[in-house]
């Protein structure tokens, strides 16, 4: 087994990450670490694909969508009280440059400053149950605010990050089938599958005989009925 994925196997294996702490991420890269050499031998093309995800997911932020809107409002404060305040001269100074166009801009940001949008944000992000749902209110209340950073940020998470998994899921399919091997048609998969018989499924003189004389009583039984 390669380097790279041992490496990896003991990084996120590590008792340094509580089991409730896994994303859907991490969920997708273990997968495929459980496959990746099985594959190696039956689908080059295959391995390879997987390699490059791989390769590809450890410069990908493993946090869930929660953790990339928090991450892109601390980068938005660094540096920047967010509020109006003594000591600028133009009110927007003391905002990110990436803020302008808000109505808040150069007021004070209700998302990382007041109170009910930050508490809000926390209270999402320890309720919501799945990435779905923490998309869908962070929306709502991004809407209300008028806070085109969180959508921005929703919107890239949704289109690269979802993305990456969805192939992440549709390689760990195709090595599954790899691993498991041709499943044999049973039940009402096997309607119109014609059957083969070579000269060794041919019955034997004797059975032949037992057939023939059962088909001529039969036979002689339905003449007499007849007359």
């Amino acid at each position: 087994m390669s380097t790279y994925i041992n490496r990896q196997r003991k990084q996120s294996t590590s008792a340094d990450e509580p089991e409730t702490d896994r994303t859907e991420l991490s969920e997708v890269r273990q997968r495929l670490f459980n496959v990746y050499e099985y594959v190696r031998d039956e689908d080059a093309e295959l391995y390879t694909e997987i390699d490059q995800w791989l390769r590809e997911s450890v410069d990908v932020p493993a946090g869930s969508v929660g953790e990339a809107v928090k991450s892109r409002l601390r980068e938005i404060k660094r540096g920047n009280k967010m509020r109006d305040h003594r000591g600028v001269d133009d009110p927007t100074d003391a905002f990110h440059d990436d803020c302008e166009g808000c109505p808040n801009y150069g007021v004070a940001c209700p998302m990382v400053k007041g109170y009910r949008g930050t508490q809000t944000i926390k209270r999402i992000l320890e309720t919501a149950r799945t990435d779905e749902q923490v998309v869908e209110q962070l929306s709502d209340l991004a809407i209300e605010e008028d806070c085109h950073i969180v959508l921005d940020e929703l919107n890239e998470y949704e289109d690269s990050h979802a993305n990456f998994l969805k192939t992440g899921y549709e390689l760990n399919a195709r090595a599954n089938r790899v691993v498991s091997g041709p499943v044999s048609p049973t039940g009402a998969d096997a309607e119109g599958v014609e059957a083969e018989f070579s000269e060794s499924d041919s019955l034997p003189p004797d059975a032949e005989e037992t057939v023939e004389s059962t088909i001529e009583a039969v036979l002689s039984d339905e003449e007499d009925e007849d007359e």
